[in-house]
């Protein structure tokens, strides 16, 4: 009678540790958003809508 071998399946520690990195990146890329849309919205306070830079003088 041949031997079977057994063929394992990938070891949930290593499914676990893949899930742990993945929430860990998923987590740090939302954190990274929120910082950058406070950074945003930081900035675009500083923006004056009426400075002259942004006025064009018409060369008549």
């Amino acid at each position: 009678m041949p031997k079977r071998t057994n063929q394992y399946s990938p070891s949930p520690v290593r499914q676990s540790d893949f899930a742990i990195t993945q929430k860990a990146r998923a987590a740090a890329l939302e954190k990274a958003e929120g910082e950058r849309a406070q950074k945003r919205l930081e900035n675009d306070a500083l923006l004056d809508v009426n400075a002259n830079k942004w006025r064009y003088d018409s060369q008549r």
